[in-house]
């Protein structure tokens, strides 16, 4: 059954109503204590999907940590989130309902991208830290005002790029730092996956909230595929690009310490996948003195996942979901070449969450906060520009607007 009783005046999808939003933040005088060391963590899960359920599991084995309520605008999930909780977090439909639980400390939010502005607003306006999933925005103006909306409250927002709190990324950034490669003028990032098409034919199970699911986005009839597999439709999010862009392009940035992209071009289609975004592209991101390529599919898994190559005049770093492998320059025989220096532990979601919970406790910035957050989304969000309008997108100094 599909319900259709939200009020749609409720949300807003523009700079403007955005604004209006952060004049209510500012004025909040809510400032919350510390959670002390041996004191419980109560937390709510906004958006109950796979993934959220799969960080929720993480952030559970931390015995301070319960979650005692479940939001999402699908009857199945939200049983599935409850479930996942213990049994007896209660289940909402409406997060802000949620929020309004005065027990709560903090939030997750793992909503579709489109909702994640408006859940980070009501959240911080109602006092509530917050884990928010990446990518952070739906737009680089959009991201802009998120960060403005943060930095005017003291509450402790985390995005999830897990690669931020690696201790094997932050190893390679501090040999970045010391020069290990040399001057970097070329970088080379690809994720290759193979995954189904999209079934145009999907139905939901159990009760969903179909105009509770739009929420900002453009009014369409009910059509599952679109909730079901949204990050694949521009209402609801940039596609690939966005959605794995951002774990590589923040990565390449920190490591290679030069801020984001100037401008960008980008080229390719939704070939076999059905797809609004394209499930393959090629895009050139211009930086202040390195070119950034990047290549994608995910119809076909040769080396599979993804891949960061750094090339300086003194050596090469090669990134991915194993470790880092640092390679000296010249490159000689293949067969023969070792690395000079690695690391290969991996990427866990588990130290990012556990600095977001201690930074609960002593009231410290996030390893990825929302300007890290804004940052790393910024160069993907300009690729799809230049895709759509088919040109050369710029983006200005102040990572707030996008000319083409």
């Amino acid at each position: 059954m599909i319900h259709r009783k939200i009020n749609r005046r409720y949300f807003f999808g523009t700079a403007t109503g955005a604004g209006a939003a952060l004049a209510g933040v500012a004025a909040l005088g809510r400032p919350r204590k510390a959670v002390a060391a041996n004191d419980k963590i109560l937390m709510g899960i906004i958006g109950a999907g796979g993934r959220g359920r799969g960080v929720m599991r993480t952030f559970l084995r931390d015995p301070a940590v319960e979650f005692i309520a479940v939001c999402d605008v699908s009857e199945e999930r939200r049983n599935a989130g409850v479930k996942d909780a213990g049994g007896k977090a209660r289940a909402f439909l409406d997060h802000r309902e949620l929020l309004d639980t005065k027990e709560i400390n903090a939030v997750l939010i793992a909503s579709p991208t489109h909702w994640h502005a408006q859940h980070l607003f009501d959240s911080i306006a109602a006092g509530k830290d917050a884990y928010l999933e990446k990518p952070m925005s739906h737009s680089i103006e959009q991201g802009a005002e998120m960060v403005k909306a943060v930095r005017k409250t003291n509450r402790i927002v985390q995005i999830g790029m897990q690669r931020r709190s690696s201790p094997m990324v932050q190893e390679a950034r501090k040999l970045m730092a010391e020069g290990i490669v040399g001057k970097v003028n070329l970088v080379r990032a690809q994720w290759f996956w193979h995954i189904t098409p999209l079934d145009k034919n999907a139905k939901f199970r159990g009760e969903f909230d179909w105009d509770r699911f739009l929420g900002p986005a453009p009014k369409r009839p009910v059509e599952p595929v679109r909730a079901l597999q949204w990050r694949y439709f521009w209402d609801y999010e940039g596609g690939i690009v966005t959605d794995q862009g951002t774990h590589l392009m923040d990565v390449i940035q920190w490591l290679v310490g030069k801020g984001t992209a100037r401008s960008a071009v980008m080229q390719g289609g939704s070939y076999q996948l059905g797809y609004e975004t394209p499930d393959t592209f090629c895009a050139a991101l211009e930086y202040e003195d390195f070119t950034a390529s990047w290549m994608c599919t995910y119809t076909n898994c040769y080396q599979n996942n993804w891949q960061i190559i750094i090339q300086g005049d003194k050596g090469t770093m090669l990134v991915d979901d194993d470790g880092y492998r640092v390679f000296a320059e010249p490159w000689r025989d293949p067969q023969n070449q070792k690395p000079v220096k690695e690391n290969r532990s991996g990427i866990p979601t588990e130290p990012h969450v556990e600095n977001f919970l201690e930074c609960l406790r002593t009231r410290r910035e996030p390893n990825a906060p929302v300007e890290v957050g804004h940052t790393a989304v910024s160069g993907p969000h300009l690729c799809n520009v230049a895709y759509r309008k088919r040109a050369v997108a710029k983006l200005d100094k102040e990572c707030t607007r996008v000319t083409v």
